[in-house]
């Protein structure tokens, strides 16, 4: 069995899905019920230009936690830009689109950013 496929970590993932609000408006949203997964859970590096951080007054009083999540290629389940998931008893939302890694067969998966809100 690859590393690809396996995990260390015990999530809930709350998929995205399309709902039509009041107005008639066509959204998406994380769904209400969660789908038990097990993923590989990374650190990753923060994102943000120099210049970015230089006009932030309140450097130091907040902090973003960024991590890279992957699921084991068997998940089948389209993990879109609204989903979230709970890990360690807090939410997580998806930072972006999915990075696809396909340079060969045996070691194509995909990575998700996840960032703590």
């Amino acid at each position: 069995m690859s590393m690809l496929d396996r995990g260390h970590v015990d999530v809930t993932v709350f998929l995205e899905e399309v709902v039509t609000d009041a107005d008639g408006n066509i959204m998406t949203r994380p769904s209400e019920t969660g789908t038990p997964a097990r993923v590989r859970m990374d650190p990753s590096v923060m994102t943000g230009t120099s210049a970015r951080r230089a006009e932030q007054d309140n450097e130091g009083f907040e902090t973003e936690q960024q991590y890279s999540c992957s699921f084991p290629r068997s998940f089948q389940h389209v993990i879109g830009a609204q989903s979230q998931i709970e890990w360690n008893g807090r939410r997580w939302a998806m930072h972006g689109d999915r990075f696809i890694y396909d340079r060969s067969h045996r070691t194509a998966h995909s990575v998700y950013k996840l960032r703590r809100f």
